[in-house]
C-alpha cells in the first residue's frame, strides 16, 4: 500500500502511545478487518459491502480508496452518515 501512496494518518488514533503503536493500532479498524475477509472469502470482481455501526475515519478512507485501486474492485462502505464507494482508487466523496 505505501507504493500506491498510503500514508498513514495516525491523527485519528487517540491514544497517548508512539507513532508505531498508532500506526499498529489502525490496521485493527474493523472495516480494514471485513475487507481483509472479503478479499480472502470471495471471487475476483465482485463488489465488496462493508457495513458498520460507526464513522469511517480519515486514513480508512484514504485507504480503502488506495486498495480499490490495488485490487481493482468495487467497495462500498456504509457508516452511521453515508455510504462511500471507492473504485479505481477514487471516491466521489
Amino acid at each position: 500500500m505505501r507504493e500506491a501512496g498510503y500514508v498513514p494518518e495516525t491523527r485519528f488514533v487517540l491514544h497517548d502511545v508512539d507513532q508505531e503503536s498508532k500506526e499498529e493500532a489502525l490496521l485493527s479498524h474493523s472495516e480494514r478487518l471485513a475487507l481483509s475477509y472479503a478479499l480472502m472469502t470471495t471471487s475476483p470482481r465482485t463488489p465488496i459491502r462493508i457495513i458498520k455501526n460507526l464513522r469511517v475515519c480519515g486514513d480508512c478512507h484514504n485507504a480503502l480508496k488506495i486498495i480499490s485501486k490495488i485490487v481493482g474492485r468495487l467497495i462500498i462502505a456504509r457508516d452511521t452518515k453515508r455510504f462511500h464507494h471507492f473504485q479505481d482508487g477514487g471516491s466521489p466523496d
